[in-house]
């Protein structure tokens, strides 16, 4: 708790410090809007200020009640639009200057959006899915059910995206690297933070698009690969205004749920508090994101102030305690040409760990053609775990080697982030240079104990290892960047851009075995190692990119030399002392071509270098199990990754449908992979090697539409992916080759009382290895999942949900099939409907079953995690939304308004 305290006042100081920071804007753009038929004013309307150079996404503000607008502003070229639900959105270029710094487009008049069918007139439907340029829209009310939805419950339901057991999401084959709200950073990129406590019905849209980084904001030249990110645009009515929720529920087995989340939203101020009390898992998923049992305890804070025009300053702090058991049955075959060897593991996890972090960062522009972005991030932990296992290898008519595992360890550390990019334009026609340092330092200090037992069935001595071990990481490393754009004409830019970066780590592993005294005294010189690595990587890059109206381009080569140093000894005594010096070169091209608004086709491809980790390099021996270890290789080389990619993107407002194709490859040079020993009696002994040939392949198809009267929706993903590993297994190369075939249907009906779902799953997975014998390596998992939605009278609701899943190919010791029934009774009441009582019941039928294959170059396993099963819950939970009272607008005074 003193990591709490100690971060709460750094937080709390900093805050206030942002809070007196004060600027000038330079200008301002304001305006009415009213209905063109009627003439009046249109309250809500949603106006946003964009960048007339790519679209981009500056600020917003919704008009009053008498549908005014007025937004501060800096020198500059802008766009500005106005959209409201049946209107046809409103577009204007509009400049900034020195000598202009007011604007006024004095009253736009919307057109009501209407298609004519025959003699009737239908009012236009929001599409569920719309292509935006490079920006995919998904509205939030095609994918919210329930009032208590939050985050999680619209991305589960929304094609293309999903989410793993870890919380991860990815959305069309590439992972999601963090959530925005309305353009702002939530907690940093803690997604499984956003997913689990931000509320559905603050959520007018989602926006899924490549954010660039913030050398390519200053310096206007995109980046080879930016990050995906998905931004949560929030109903404008809530964006003045305190709203939240609080839930607390209890029910059977102990099992408990409590949290709270307060917002506070000011134009473009956001605060926003949580806290977290659960052993239920609670993330509100009928399916998925299960890592065994846990109680988990979080409060944090995230906030974000913009004091003036010139600056912006976020930051979060969060404090968290979480406690997890998890427990794994695990079937393993190794491939091997003398006979192939099968495994079986029962294991248990016990992990307790307690963390606190804080983050600020800060946007800057001290003039019109300076930007200064910064960010710091320090996080503190300590953490316990105790591990046990029991082992069972057997090749066919052979005999048998079981074993025992235990550990223990307790440690703690720190790690400290801190970034800064500065960006200077030098004239107006787009000459920049840009500067970035980003620097870090990692700590983590450990100690416990090893204990394992192996037991051979032919007459051989058990082996029992017996270890107290104390274990110590450092690392820092810093990069130093530089970047020059030189614009050649209107329509083309060439960018030279340099990099240096050092990276050090060192680990000291002291490993103590007992004496003649039973005490743990003795150097055990066959595991203790001291490891001290060194890299030094540079980057040289030219690049030349062209944009135009319909399209744009960047071509781009760079060079990248690296060194790298490994140095292993036991105490004074050096073991190892190796250097290696690599190049490589990276050619790069994105292409992006957007023949109309709704329309969007991108090709790239890439070329990364990837060092090898501090366990991959140090000869350092660390045991796994009672059969397994495994040691370093300081003669690894970096691995270097060709990525081509395709993505089609197109959406017909009209018709409301969606459609989206795309395609990757990629090959790996020096992939680091695993190098595996396994003697007769199945003790395996793991290092690593470089192999080039290691490749992957995908195809991935979504489509969405609805029927005719726009009630029914259809939804169709299919994915095909190939993956080739190439590893080594006693010497010999093994080659695997592993095909997933996945195809996903769904149809939707939802009316005002009644919203159900049905969907058709069936993933296909075949496997095969050269070194192997046994061909019949193929699973299969039929999946058929149906929910309903019933909205009764008397604000009464009834939901359920039931999924059946059977498994084929799997092994005998797991259960071929599934039948998961959760259901729900609620009740609506209080004022305006804010409370909800609610029963819910979970796992019916108790018959939950997690199954997961992986496949590797030399081996698969099959494995089934634990989860919490049946049980049911009482819950009560209370929405409020109050608008700031008597606040100054541009109009005046704003009376005290209340919503739902």
């Amino acid at each position: 708790m003193r990591y709490l305290y100690l971060l709460l006042f750094i937080f709390t100081t900093l805050s206030a410090v942002a809070q007196t920071v004060e600027g000038n804007p330079s200008g301002y753009v304001q305006g009415s809007v009213y209905d063109s038929i009627t003439k009046d004013p249109i309250p809500f309307v949603t106006v946003r200020l964009l960048n007339e150079a790519d679209s981009s996404y500056i600020k917003g503000v919704a008009t009053n009640e008498k549908g005014n607008f007025k937004l501060s502003v800096t020198t500059g070229k802008y766009i500005l639009e106005a959209s409201f639900l049946g209107y046809k959105r409103f577009l204007q270029n509009f400049n900034i200057s020195t000598q202009n710094p007011g604007y006024s487009f004095g009253n736009i008049y919307l057109v009501e959006n209407t298609i004519q069918l025959k003699d009737a007139i239908v009012e236009a439907k929001v599409p569920d899915i719309l292509v935006k340029g490079d920006t995919i829209e998904y509205n939030a009310t095609s994918y919210k059910s329930q009032e208590s939805d939050m985050l999680q419950d619209i991305i589960k339901n929304m094609p293309g995206v999903e989410i793993d057991a870890q919380g991860n999401i990815s959305a069309n084959g590439k992972p999601v690297k963090k959530i925005l709200v309305d353009g702002k950073e939530f907690f940093g990129n803690d997604i499984p933070m956003a997913l689990a406590n931000l509320p559905a019905n603050m959520i007018k849209k989602l926006q899924l698009y490549k954010e660039e980084s913030e050398t390519a904001k200053v310096t206007g030249f995109k980046d080879k690969d930016p990050d995906q990110v998905l931004n949560l645009v929030v109903k404008e009515e809530l964006k003045q205004s305190i709203f939240g929720e609080v839930k607390a529920g209890y029910g059977s087995d102990d099992r408990y749920a409590n949290k709270a989340i307060i917002n506070y939203m000011r134009n473009d101020n956001q605060v926003s508090l949580v806290g977290e009390m659960s052993n239920t898992n609670d993330n509100g998923y009928p399916m998925g994101m299960d890592n065994g049992i846990e109680k988990n305890k979080n409060l944090g804070a995230n906030i974000y102030l913009q004091p003036s025009e010139k600056i912006r300053v976020g930051g979060s702090i969060r404090y968290a305690n979480n406690d997890n058991l998890m427990e794994t049955k695990t079937n393993t075959q190794t491939f091997l040409s003398s006979g192939d060897r099968f495994s079986k593991q029962d294991a248990s996890y016990r992990s307790k760990r307690e963390n606190a972090n804080l983050g600020m960062n800060l946007q800057w522009k001290p003039d019109s053609l300076t930007t200064i972005f910064a960010r710091s991030y320090i996080s503190l932990n300590n953490t316990k775990n105790i591990q046990s296992s029991t082992n069972l290898s057997y090749v066919a008519e052979k005999d048998t080697t079981s074993g025992y595992s235990n550990s223990q360890s307790k440690g703690d550390g720190y790690n400290i982030n801190n970034f800064v990019t500065i960006g200077r334009k030098l004239n107006d026609k787009g000459r920049t240079v840009s500067f970035t340092f980003n620097n870090s330092i990692r700590k983590d200090n450990s100690k416990g104990t090893n204990y394992s037992q192996t037991t051979y069935s032919e007459g051989k001595d058990d082996k029992i290892i017996d270890q107290q071990n104390k274990t110590d990481n450092n690392t820092s490393n810093y990069t130093l960047s530089l970047s020059y754009v030189e614009p050649l004409g209107k329509d083309h830019r060439l960018q030279f851009a340099y990099s240096y970066g050092v990276n050090n780590s060192e680990r000291m592993r002291d490993v103590r075995k007992k004496d003649g005294a039973g005490n743990y005294t003795i150097l055990d010189t066959a595991y203790a190692r001291n490891t001290e690595n060194r890299y030094v990587n540079q980057n040289i890059s030219l690049n030349f990119q062209t944009t135009k109206e319909k399209y744009n381009y960047t071509i781009g080569l760079s060079i990248d030399p690296s060194y790298s140093r490994s140095k292993v000894s036991i105490a004074d005594s050096i073991i190892e002392n190796l250097k290696q010096n690599v190049i490589n070169f990276s050619p790069t091209l994105n292409f992006s071509y957007q023949p109309n608004d709704h329309t969007n086709l991108d090709i790239s491809y890439s070329g990364s270098t990837s060092q090898p980790g501090i366990t991959q390099l140090s000869a350092d021996t660390v045991i796994v199990s009672a059969l397994s270890k495994y040691y370093g290789n300081p003669n690894l080389k970096p691995s270097y990754s060709n990525n081509f990619n395709v993505y089609y993107r197109k959406s017909d407002y009209a018709s409301n449908r969606y459609m989206m194709l795309s395609g990757g490859f990629n090959y790996t040079f020096n992939n680091i992979v695993d190098y595996t020993l396994i003697d007769d009696l199945g003790n395996s002994t793991n290092t690593y090697r470089n192999v080039s040939g290691n490749m992957g392949a995908n195809i991935n198809f979504i489509f969405n539409t609805p029927l005719r009267n726009k009630k029914f929706t259809i939804d169709n993903s299919t994915y095909a992916n190939y993956y080739k590993n190439i590893g080594y297994t006693n010497g010999e190369e093994a080659k695997t080759h592993n095909i997933v075939l996945s195809e996903k249907v769904s149809g939707k009906f939802k009316v005002d009382k009644l919203e159900t779902r049905l969907e058709l799953g069936m993933t296909y997975n075949i496997t095969k290895n050269n070194l192997s014998n046994v061909q019949d390596r193929n699973t299969s998992n039929y999946n058929i999942q149906h929910s309903v939605l019933w909205k009764l009278p008397y604000d009464f609701s009834i939901q359920n949900f039931l999924n059946m899943t059977y498994y084929a190919g799997y092994g005998n010791d797991f259960k071929k099939k599934e039948i998961l029934w959760n259901a729900s009774v609620s009740k609506l009441f209080l004022k305006k409907k804010r409370g909800t009582l609610k029963v819910e019941f979970y796992d019916i039928l108790n018959d939950r079953n997690n199954l997961s294959r992986y496949v590797s170059s030399n081996y698969m396993s099959d494995s089934r995690t634990n989860s919490i099963n049946r049980y049911f819950m009482f819950s009560f939970s209370y929405k409020f939304n109050i608008i700031k009272s008597k606040g100054k607008s541009n109009d005046g005074d704003i009376d005290e308004l209340e919503y739902n």
